[in-house]
C-alpha cells in the first residue's frame, strides 16, 4: 500500500493559515452575537424600566392614567413619555380640576418638556402638548374652557431617572375673561403674547352677535386693550386683539366698513384685564 506523501512545506502553511481564518471568522461571529445580545438586554431593561414597570406597580383608576404605588407626586411623567403617572394626592388635585371645570372656569393648562427629551425643538414641544391632551383626555375636561401651552423647563439632576411634574394649572374667573352688558361685550386673552381664545369665548361672542343681527348696519367700534402695567405692551398688540374680534364679526356678517377699530391702554393688578377687546354698538 503506498504511503501518503507528506505535506510539503507551503500546503502546512496554506493549510495553517485556513485553520486560523476559520478561528477568527469563528470568533468574530461570535462577538457579534455577543454584541447582539447584549443590545437586546439593554433594549429590555430600558423598556422594562420606562415603561412596564410603572405599568406593574400601578393599580386600576382613571382609564389612561397609570397609578404608581410609592409616588410622592400627584401627578407626573418620565423622560419622554407622555403617559401619565398618579401618585400620592392624585384624588384631592382631579377632584381640584373638575370643580373648577363645574364652576365654568377658564383653565389654562401648561404643559412642559426639558430640551433634551426629543431630538428637536417641535418634537419636545409636541411631546409637551400630548403629556396635556391626555389628561384632559382621561378626565374627561371640557376643552371648550381650556387653553393650552407649551414651556420649556430647566433640567436638575433626577428628572433623567425620577418621575417629575410637568403639568402647570392656571384657573381663571369667567368674570375675568366675559362682560356682557346690553350692547356691549368684553372679552379677555387668557394667556400673555397671545391672540387665541378658548372656543367657550368664541361661543359666547358668537352668541351676543347673534342676539344683536338686526344691528347688522349700525356703527360697531371695537377697541383694543394693551397691558400698560410693566412694561407696557405695544399698541400693535392692542390692534391684533382687535382684528382678531373684527374677523370673526364679518364672518357673522357684519359688513367691514360699518366697524371702527382704536386701541387703548389699561392698569389693572389682574393682568388679565389689561389683555381685552371691547365691542359697543351705536
Amino acid at each position: 500500500m503506498p504511503k501518503t506523501p507528506p505535506f510539503s512545506f507551503f500546503g502546512m502553511v496554506l493549510y495553517l493559515f485556513r485553520v486560523e481564518s476559520t478561528k477568527i471568522f469563528l470568533k468574530k461571529k461570535y462577538l457579534a452575537y455577543l454584541a447582539l445580545l447584549a443590545g437586546w438586554i439593554i433594549f429590555c431593561y430600558w423598556l422594562y424600566a420606562r415603561e412596564l414597570l410603572p405599568r406593574f406597580q400601578g393599580l386600576k383608576g382613571t382609564p389612561g392614567i397609570t397609578y404608581v404605588k410609592d409616588l410622592n407626586l400627584p401627578l407626573a411623567f418620565t423622560w419622554g413619555s407622555d403617559v401619565p403617572l398618579a401618585g400620592k394626592g392624585f384624588s384631592e388635585w382631579e377632584s381640584d380640576i373638575k370643580k373648577a371645570d363645574s364652576l365654568g372656569k377658564v383653565l389654562i393648562l401648561t404643559g412642559y418638556y426639558f430640551l433634551d427629551e426629543q431630538p428637536s425643538i417641535l418634537l419636545s414641544e409636541a411631546l409637551a402638548k400630548n403629556r396635556v391632551k391626555n389628561i384632559v383626555n382621561s378626565m374627561q375636561i371640557d376643552s371648550n374652557r381650556i387653553l393650552i401651552r407649551v414651556l420649556a423647563k430647566e433640567i436638575n439632576a433626577d428628572v433623567k431617572s425620577s418621575p417629575f411634574e410637568a403639568i402647570g394649572i392656571e384657573q381663571m374667573p369667567l368674570n375675568d375673561v366675559l362682560r356682557l352688558a346690553g350692547d356691549t361685550i368684553e372679552l379677555c386673552f387668557p394667556l400673555k403674547d397671545s391672540f387665541n381664545l378658548p372656543p367657550f369665548l368664541v361661543n359666547q361672542l358668537n352668541a351676543w352677535l347673534s342676539s344683536h343681527s338686526d344691528r347688522k348696519d349700525d356703527e360697531w367700534f371695537i377697541v383694543g386693550i394693551a397691558d400698560g402695567s410693566g412694561i407696557a405692551e405695544s399698541a400693535d398688540m392692542a390692534l391684533d386683539r382687535a382684528e382678531v374680534i373684527q374677523n370673526i364679526l364679518i364672518q357673522q356678517g357684519v359688513k367691514n366698513e360699518h366697524i371702527h377699530l382704536s386701541t387703548g391702554q389699561r392698569i389693572n393688578p389682574n393682568t388679565i384685564r389689561n389683555r381685552c377687546v371691547i365691542v359697543y354698538i351705536e
